[in-house]
């Protein structure tokens, strides 16, 4: 009788999955075995097929009527369906779709030298107004260059710009793009203009 109301449930799901067009997103795989202590129905298992690290289900759940009752002080059944969701999981494949994509970033604001965390926020504020997008390190007042740099790196924003002392009173700035190392001087002036054409701002 058991195995006779499981193959009656599968076959409604089957039903219910056919009638709403997601059939197509579902195996049946008689290994899976999860919670036999609770689990009452169903049991299924999700996986990201999306391409991306190999971290096995993203999600996991089923059909537990005896559980919720084991806490209740009546004892009442009370029927439900469950899923927990694997986070780090999750992130791991968000993460690894990000670097793939690249960075939503184009600029990276950098400077040399101390007390030139209102310069960095000047420079990130005109590009940012000419549909530029850039960023800069909000967290440190004074960041090295070697910080700056792996920052950039490793969000693999393409694009950083430098400033400094002399470059504020020279009026320019330095232009390095990270992807072939290659480093331009230019009128601080131009500075939009060209971030506007490499990367499609504006």
């Amino acid at each position: 009788p058991r195995a006779a109301d499981a193959m009656a449930n599968l076959i409604l799901l089957w039903n219910y999955l056919e009638a709403m067009g997601s059939i197509k997103y579902v195996s049946f795989d008689l290994s899976l075995a999860r919670g036999l202590d609770y689990y009452t129905g169903v049991i299924y298992e999700c996986v990201f097929t999306g391409g991306g690290p190999n971290v096995g289900s993203i999600a996991a759940g089923g059909r537990y009527d005896g559980l919720v009752g084991m806490f209740s002080d009546n004892g009442q059944q009370t029927p439900c369906v469950g899923v927990s969701i694997g986070v780090e999981r999750v992130f791991a494949i968000m993460e690894a779709k990000m670097a793939m994509q690249g960075s939503a970033v184009d600029v990276f604001v950098a400077s040399a030298g101390k007390g030139m965390m209102l310069e960095r926020m000047k420079l990130g504020k005109e590009l940012w107004d000419s549909g530029v997008s850039a960023e800069f390190m909000q967290n440190k007042e004074n960041p090295n260059m070697k910080a700056q740099l792996d920052w950039a790196l490793s969000k693999n924003i393409p694009y950083m710009v430098i400033i400094g002392a002399k470059e504020v009173e020279e009026g320019v700035v330095t232009i390095k793009d990270l992807q072939a190392n290659i480093e331009t001087k230019m009128s601080r002036a131009d500075m939009v203009t060209y971030f506007q054409a490499k990367t499609g701002g504006g």
